[in-house]
């Protein structure tokens, strides 16, 4: 498939990347996106990258008006009709009416791109199979059966695609065991921002003092959103622990807004006023939160590959995590995993790190050196082989 011909002297792949429309606002498939085009028009001179959409400025600043008729959705009462018909029809039809020798789509929640009649090769980055989990569950009321509907549509397109990227070997296997293949599935890790491993904007005493964080206290510092699989209430009751063995813990929350539930926990464990949030944070913000932390805490049930953890540790931050999914592997023997889901053990690897002074600047400089070897730039360099093997 695809007309390019790659014996020809000078010749150009024209590569369709596809990322989630901007008004989804999921910061870390927008890095993804942004890092891979940057990457790919930085040191790929036979390729003539073109995006399909804009990506969101969650993670770069919006550069001029929105060309795709794609952007941010400020009524609540509407956004969840208009999302779909921008993702499922409008983007689509764009889509199908591009020119390209390839079309890579950078999250398989797009997979669905893949659907009808096909004229180029296509790749699809998988982060996660939460699709395929959230079918297999039964849906409870209208608005779950539509999303299972739409959901079904996604897995169709993922099995269309000529092949696959994912961050881990872990999520290869899964991946391969869903398709009863692993012929085409190719394991590209992620990257680091070279921006992590620099000191932030401000320092660490001027972040505290304007998200009101006491500058003596140990701050444990969760990253993402704040869902199911996050595991928020064992953070919670980690910090709750601390406190309750005498140190002044708080929680600092990045990328999520806490729930009812949540709410309530906070009261529970006695961290309700020992808590700051911020929703929604631009990068220098997120880099500024991994710097006046103490420690990253990130006990999720489920993760494909792990952005924060890498983060952190480019950061400076010692990691204590699950390492469940691909965290594990991203991690590596460089993070503090604690296995199972009993707060305790957390409870024991943040006290540590808050005493033992020596344990924990060997666990930052083991997570510098590990961090150091995830690069956009390579990352990048594998996955325009990936494009150069189908056209």
């Amino acid at each position: 498939m695809g007309g390019t011909n790659l014996d020809s002297p000078g010749a150009v792949i024209r590569a369709l990347l596809a990322p989630d429309l901007p008004l989804e606002r999921w910061p870390s498939m927008d890095r993804y996106a942004s890092r891979l085009a940057a990457e790919l028009e930085r040191n790929e001179a036979d390729l003539d990258v073109r995006l399909t959409a804009p990506i969101s400025g969650v993670t770069v600043e919006p550069d001029g008006p929105d060309p795709g008729g794609f952007g941010r959705i400020k009524s609540s009462a509407w956004r969840e009709l208009r999302r779909y018909v921008a993702r499922y029809w409008r983007y689509p039809r764009r889509v199908r009416h591009m020119k390209g020798d390839i079309l890579h789509v950078l999250d398989h929640s797009y997979a669905h791109l893949l659907l009808g009649k096909r004229k180029r090769p296509a790749v699809v980055t998988v982060h996660d199979l939460l699709p395929l989990i959230n079918v297999r569950r039964p849906a409870r009321g209208l608005r779950e059966r539509l999303r299972n509907r739409m959901l079904h549509r996604v897995l169709d397109g993922l099995r269309r695609a000529d092949a696959w990227i994912v961050g881990t070997e872990w999520l290869k296997g899964e991946l391969a065991e869903w398709l009863e293949s692993d012929e085409a599935i190719h394991v590209i890790p992620f990257g680091v921002d070279d921006a992590f491993f620099e000191d932030s904007e401000e320092t660490r005493r001027e972040t505290r003092a304007r998200w009101g964080l006491p500058q003596d206290a140990f701050v444990v510092l969760h990253v993402g959103s704040v869902g199911a699989r996050k595991n928020i209430p064992a953070v919670i009751a980690a910090v709750g622990g601390m406190r309750d063995v005498g140190f002044d813990a708080w929680l600092l929350q990045v990328g999520g807004v806490f729930t009812q539930d949540q709410e309530r926990e906070l009261v529970t464990h006695g961290v309700n006023k020992a808590i700051r949030s911020v929703g929604e944070a631009a990068e220098r913000d997120l880099r500024a939160a991994y710097r006046a932390a103490d420690v990253l805490l990130f006990p999720s049930h489920y993760e494909g590959f792990g952005f924060p953890v890498l983060e952190a540790m480019a950061s400076g931050l010692p990691v204590v995590t699950s390492g469940a999914g691909g965290l594990s592997e991203a991690a590596g023997e460089d993070a503090v995993v604690v296995s199972g889901r009993e707060t305790k053990p957390y409870v024991s690897a943040l006290r540590r790190i808050a005493e033992d002074a020596a344990w924990r600047d060997d666990l930052v400089q083991r997570g510098l050196m590990r961090a150091g070897r995830y690069r956009w730039s390579e990352m990048a360099s594998r996955t325009a082989e990936v494009y150069r093997s189908l056209v």
